[in-house]
């Protein structure tokens, strides 16, 4: 009998593993699991051009604040999402019962992180960010119905500066021209992503009178837009470079404008569901690999 037995519990498990795969892929995607990775990308990013050490809260606490924001702005917009983004609706509706317990444990760690690892100066900045984050969710997201490109500008500026300057306040660091510079490169190659991101909803932002850039320029004028902006992202990164305050091995991250080209090209000939998927595994992915060409590059050019 334990033959059969174990031959029926194989099939169970193989029959069953699809269903396990998607929603392990559904968790990950719509829990903002994968697109809050982007905050630690940066904190990485930023303490590999200017040399600065990092410390494993740092990069807990750069990885809960964008996961809080996303999760909340999602919930709050899950019926909206009905038209749009029908799977995250999905996601968010059958999460609903435990999702205050969910945001509940993020702000608990949170705080137990920046209370025994901070200083007062992170504590206050972090503490902006969120409520910034907050406060566009609850109210400042109708501006987008007046000016545009409101919410992508706002979005990334916010996270720009977390990515950025947050290293320089845990450490209590003097702020200067290096730090301003990783910004705007930050802030302008992340721009491109955010507004990416508002293809897929033309329809729905339409509907809802929203000025976003997609709506107004539409996709092909949003998609040569969005071209322009990779090509000026890399300005700051070669004057950084040009005088001698980033590192020359940052050059290797050139290699993104060809990523960046790649998927905006694919996007161009993509509609709607696949559209989306684009958004949330190509657009997303850059970020998290930008650490990893950093020290590649780092690398490379030591042997050489």
């Amino acid at each position: 009998m334990l033959p059969n037995t174990n031959l029926n519990n194989r099939k169970f498990i193989l029959s069953k593993s699809p269903e396990i795969i998607v929603k392990l892929k559904d968790e990950i995607l719509y829990g903002g699991y994968f697109a809050a990775l982007s905050g630690p990308a940066f904190i990485i990013t930023s303490s590999i051009l200017t040399a600065t050490s990092i410390s494993l809260p740092l990069l807990i606490i750069a990885y809960i604040i964008p996961l809080m924001v996303y999760s909340y702005d999602h919930y709050r917009d899950m019926d909206k999402d009905k038209d749009s983004n029908l799977e995250r609706a999905t996601y968010f509706h059958k999460k609903s019962r435990i999702f205050p317990y969910l945001m509940g444990s993020y702000v608990i760690i949170l705080s137990l992180l920046l209370v025994f690892f901070s200083n007062l100066t992170m504590i206050s900045f972090i503490l902006i960010l969120i409520m910034g984050g907050i406060l566009y969710s609850v109210g400042l997201k109708n501006f987008t119905q007046k000016i545009p490109a409101f919410k992508n500008i706002y979005t990334t500026l916010t996270w720009s500066l977390a990515g950025t300057f947050s290293i320089v306040f845990y450490h209590s660091l003097q702020l200067n021209l290096i730090y301003i510079l990783i910004f705007l490169f930050v802030f302008l190659k992340f721009l491109p992503n955010t507004i990416f991101f508002d293809l897929k909803d033309i329809k729905s932002d339409r509907k809802e009178g929203l000025k976003t850039v997609p709506v107004i320029l539409g996709k092909k004028g949003t998609l040569k837009l969005l071209h322009i902006l990779n090509i000026l992202a890399f300005i700051p990164l070669f004057v950084g470079i040009y005088l001698g305050i980033i590192p020359l091995f940052a050059a290797i991250m050139v290699l993104f404008y060809f990523y960046s080209v790649y998927y905006l090209n694919k996007a161009s000939k993509l509609e709607d569901e696949k559209l989306r998927m684009v958004s949330y595994t190509l657009a997303d992915a850059e970020f998290m690999i930008w650490p990893i060409v950093l020290v590649l590059g780092q690398f490379l050019f030591s042997v050489i």
